[in-house]
């Protein structure tokens, strides 16, 4: 076991929120497979399963007196893969087509979305964040604007609504709204969650 870890010494971290949270990341792997089969509705269930295990792993790591920095690290890695990547990659393939720079409010609203995940997931890195969250969380944020794209893509709304809820939520992302830990906030979130992939499964 040592010689294997002195082979690879990054699996020295490998403990059960890590572990939880590369799940998430293979997940958000499979939901762009997905998408380039314009398979919208498995890449929106496991883009959210991608969220839940974001959701999971650090409950898990407090419980278990496992948060470390390298867990961090990789949690912020892969939260940006999955709610700032993943949406953006969903917009570029679903609504834009050949058409995209035609769309500039959606095009300017797409990379203002994933630069405030970037700066967000970064400032989170760096504050003492734990009883409370300023700005809104990267996997909520990821939520909302997935909801959006549904929302144009299957229910025929207007394209500059998904524009302005990547807008909207960018904002949210780098604000200074604090939001606590496991409040009633993030049970609200988590049942529009739940009740949104339903209706994605089943309509």
């Amino acid at each position: 076991m040592n010689l294997f870890i002195r082979l690879f010494p990054a699996l020295k971290h490998l403990n059960i929120p890590n572990a939880i949270t590369t799940l998430g990341l293979t997940f958000g792997i499979f939901a762009c497979y997905f998408l380039t089969q314009q398979n919208l509705r498995m890449a929106v269930v496991l883009l959210f399963c991608a969220g839940v295990m974001d959701a999971v792993d650090g409950y898990v790591a407090e419980k278990l007196n496992q948060q470390t920095e390298f867990g961090q690290y990789v949690d912020t890695l892969v939260d940006f893969f999955t709610c700032g990547i993943v949406p953006v990659w969903m917009v570029f393939d679903l609504l834009v087509g050949d058409a995209f720079f035609d769309n500039v409010l959606i095009v300017v609203a797409l990379v203002f979305y994933c630069t405030c995940a970037l700066w967000r997931l970064a400032y989170y890195n760096i504050i003492e964040a734990d009883k409370s969250f300023t700005g809104l969380p990267v996997p909520g944020s990821m939520m909302v604007v997935t909801m959006g794209v549904w929302c144009v893509v299957k229910l025929g709304f207007p394209m500059w609504v998904s524009a302005i809820t990547f807008f909207v939520i960018g904002m949210l992302m780098v604000s200074g709204i604090t939001l606590k830990k496991y409040g009633w906030w993030q049970k609200i979130m988590s049942a529009l969650g739940l009740v949104f992939v339903l209706l994605v499964i089943f309509t």
